[in-house]
């Protein structure tokens, strides 16, 4: 019956095969063209979980306060007056930039005093600043601090000082200068205005553009111009020292964007190359090229045309499944082509008769052989890591998508190509192989026994083998521009090991209240230890309601007398009172006005309230930075802030806590794809050779390499990390492939050794070329892609190994279906 259904079938592929070719060659045409509507995501976050807050509340602060829009400019390589002097030139050139909303070079420090420390003086002053006014305005308070500043003006001249002291002879201004400094917790050292690295060699300027990072185009245009006022400003000054280097979102993104491009052509035509090249040393026959690479072909477009349906875009990652794919899905063509070489010289050149016999006896091995390596992948395709769901998800099309090939495309060009010559293979018989399966059969006791020694050995190995979350993971290894930015977080920063937590409200008011209760909660585990710093922006910016309660405390300070004894103790110490009348008048007046965002008093410190306030869809949101100290871990921070802010919603963001939560992801779906691809093959096992003594031996020796490779990691420091995490169940589904196609030739012909001489050379073959195809992903500039590459050829080549020394030992006795 089969047999019949299978002649059917060629029968009717035999009328229209060359239809069939025709509209293989139009998908072809389209899928081609499609890919013009490919779009790269470069965003690394985007590769993480979503619905999660740990991942969730990261990648909003990340897109409202980090990298993604900002460009940061840092300047190095002079003495620091030569770095000030082409800051403040280089400044307005950026600012003009059409592509540039703004451009951050120095805090006006002067302006400052003038607005916030002038104006806005006593608005400033917290609840402790005022006690300590309050016992300033002592008669002897007043005296000795008015001599203080008669020994201060004693020392040499200083116009500055001489200015400072008549604005300010009680030193409010120290007070809430000191407030302003303690707020403003472990960032830049402002050396004159100028955000400076501690060890004061090295200037940084924030630009910020007017588009997104990830349009690319946008991002080319605005470094391109960057680097032309970089250059233009060197040669206004003749300075031929001053270095300048970019980092930042806009340049994260033109470098990804360059490095996928460059990756994907890299290892895919390798790959490409390397899999026809094993090919050809293996069986010595060109013409056969075109029958396994046109089906290559089609199924790479067809399913990148799929992936436009199913995504918006496709990462550095998920694009690896082309490469993947050649060195999968050329398998079929490989046992296609041999088997019907020789089944038509048994049926003396009588082309139908020979696919049809072709189809009947590779058909049940080909479906169990796919459906396994396209069932690996669909598991990895529930992963919550978007990169790694789309590689499962698209190779698993490309996977179905060459086993309706092998019975369509392929029997018609076996019709198209059986009329005319097509040439010899090489000899198939391996009698090498053959001899060796033979010998392990024969020692099949010792080999049961080694067999499940090494396993439950492996299976200890395998359980130290450690996870390693870090984000590091989706970056590229040789990046210029990550060179530059870590550069400046260890210079700057305590970026990697800090974090921030938001709050949103649908107005100003709103989210500074709640910011001062963050930050009030904040400075309190800050005191008990376990915060080295916390920088809010109450401290540049308070809520309406706290500077309303400042200005009381302000209007109930006995004001008048302490003025009258500051009058007397400046002329016992022969100061002209007169000389200070500024400070008198503002001292005297009542203060009621309130400092807004957007008041010119703020100017100076735009970039300050940029870097803490942000308008996202009518709501504002407003980020406190926080870094832990060396005893504290985020967890324990997180769990303490919302007990203490329990109520009000907050988002707490922070990496440490993020690769936290992606520890906890990664184990629990290394764990879930270890138990799916082991079930899930022992029942697609089953459903098709229908035997689960079978079934099980096939799956023996890959489970022995997946726990072999485990231990191998562990030895060898190896982590699993979001990348290689997909390694295990695709050497299991693919890994068992081998074992199918022997076990079916088994089961024909009764013998291993003869099953071996017939099918030895196609599964080295198959297994080289899968090889190939993950081998060459270890070209990848991601270090972790790359590992996954060396993983898999290295797990592949042990499966092949077993197959032919573990297997036969393990395989039930078969009689000869022929």
């Amino acid at each position: 019956m089969a047999r019949l259904t299978y002649a059917t079938w060629v029968a009717a592929i035999g009328r229209h095969y060359r239809a069939i070719l025709a509209a293989s060659a139009v998908l072809t045409l389209a899928s081609g063209l499609s890919l013009l509507r490919l779009r790269l995501d470069m965003d690394v976050l985007n590769m993480l979980p979503h619905g999660t807050p740990e991942f969730d509340d990261f990648k909003a602060f990340v897109g409202d306060f980090g990298q993604l829009d900002e460009l940061y400019v840092l300047i190095d390589g002079a003495p620091p007056a030569e770095l000030h002097r082409f800051v403040d030139a280089l400044t307005p050139r950026l600012a003009a930039l059409d592509t540039v909303v703004a451009a951050h070079g120095r805090i006006d420090g002067a302006q400052m005093l003038d607005g916030m420390l002038g104006t806005y003086l006593f608005n400033y002053i917290p609840e402790d600043g005022y006690r300590q006014i309050a016992e300033r305005l002592t008669p002897e308070a007043i005296a000795q601090q008015v001599a203080a500043d008669r020994a201060i003006l004693s020392a040499p001249f200083d116009l500055s000082t001489a200015r400072a002291i008549a604005d300010d002879p009680l030193g409010f201004r120290r007070i809430a200068g000191q407030y302003l400094a303690e707020s403003a917790g472990a960032g830049p050292t402002l050396d004159g205005g100028y955000f400076t690295s501690r060890d004061g060699t090295a200037v940084l300027m924030f630009v910020r553009p007017r588009s997104s990072a990830f349009d690319v185009a946008f991002s080319h245009r605005v470094l391109d111009q960057v680097r032309a006022a970089v250059a233009e400003t060197a040669r206004a000054l003749d300075d031929h020292t001053t270095r300048v280097r970019l980092a930042g979102g806009y340049v994260f993104a033109v470098e990804d964007a360059d490095t996928i491009r460059t990756d994907i052509h890299r290892y895919t035509v390798l790959a490409l190359l390397g899999v026809l090249a094993i090919f050809y040393l293996g069986y010595g026959n060109l013409r056969i090229l075109p029958f396994v690479t046109y089906p290559l072909i089609v199924t790479t477009l067809a399913t990148f045309a799929l992936s436009l349906l199913l995504y918006s875009s496709l990462n550095a990652v998920s694009l690896s499944f082309a490469a993947i794919l050649y060195g999968l899905s050329i398998d079929s063509g490989v046992y296609f082509y041999s088997r019907l070489l020789d089944e038509r010289r048994r049926s003396g050149g009588d082309v139908q008769r020979a696919v049809t016999a072709t189809l009947a006896g590779l058909g049940r091995a080909n479906i169990a052989a796919s459906a396994t390596t396209a069932g690996a992948f669909a598991v990895i395709g529930f992963s919550i890591l978007s990169a790694i769901r789309q590689l499962g998800v698209l190779t698993a099309i490309g996977m179905v998508l060459t086993t309706l090939e092998f019975f369509t495309l392929y029997p018609a060009l076996g019709f198209w190509i059986g009329a005319g010559r097509s040439g010899e293979l090489r000899s198939h018989e391996m009698q090498r192989l053959a001899g060796w399966a033979e010998a392990a059969r024969r020692r099949a006791r010792a080999i049961r026994t080694a067999l499940l020694i090494a396993g439950a050995a492996c299976a200890v190995g395998a359980l130290q083998v450690r996870l390693d979350p870090s984000l590091e993971a989706f970056r590229p290894g040789d990046s210029s521009a990550r060179r530059v930015q870590d550069e400046i977080e260890a210079r700057f920063t305590n970026a990697s090991s800090g974090g921030a937590v938001l709050v949103r409200r649908p107005d100003v008011e709103l989210a500074l209240v709640d910011s001062e209760r963050v930050a009030a909660a904040a400075r309190g585990l800050r005191e008990r230890g376990l915060l080295r710093s916390v920088q809010s922006v109450d401290a540049v910016l308070p809520s309406e309601r706290t500077q309303r309660a400042r200005l009381a405390r302000f209007a109930e300070l006995p004001r008048a007398e302490a003025l009258r004894d500051l009058d007397t103790a400046l002329r016992q110490q022969g100061f002209k009172p007169e000389r200070f009348q500024g400070f008198f008048t503002a001292f005297a007046q009542p203060h009621t006005a309130i400092v807004r965002r957007g008041d010119p008093a703020l100017q100076p410190l735009d970039f300050v309230l940029d870097h803490h306030m942000r308008d996202r869809n009518g709501q504002v949101i407003v980020a406190t930075y926080l870094e832990p100290t060396d005893v504290a871990t985020w967890p324990t921070i997180a769990a303490q802030l919302r007990s203490e802010l329990a109520g009000l919603p907050i988002a707490i963001a922070a990496r440490p806590l993020l690769e936290h939560a992606l520890g906890r992801v990664l184990r629990r779906e290394l764990l879930m794809f270890l138990v799916l691809a082991f079930v899930g093959n022992c029942l697609l096992l089953l459903a098709v050779l229908r035997n689960l003594r079978l079934a099980a031996a096939v799956l023996a020796p890959v489970a022995l390499v997946v726990f072999g490779l485990f231990t191998g990691m562990w030895l060898t420091g190896v982590p699993v990390d979001p990348i290689n995490l997909i390694v295990p169940p695709l050497l299991v589904g693919i890994g068992v492939d081998n074992g199918v196609y022997l076990a079916a030739a088994v089961r024909e012909r009764g013998d291993v050794g003869a099953a071996v001489r017939v099918v030895g050379r196609a599964i080295a073959i198959t297994s080289l070329t899968t090889i190939a195809g993950f081998g060459f992903l270890a070209f990848s500039t991601y270090p972790p892609l790359a590992t996954m590459g060396r993983l898999m050829a290295i797990g592949l080549s042990l499966c092949l190994a077993g197959t032919f020394l573990v297997l036969p030992a393990l395989l039930p006795a078969q009689r000869s279906e022929t």
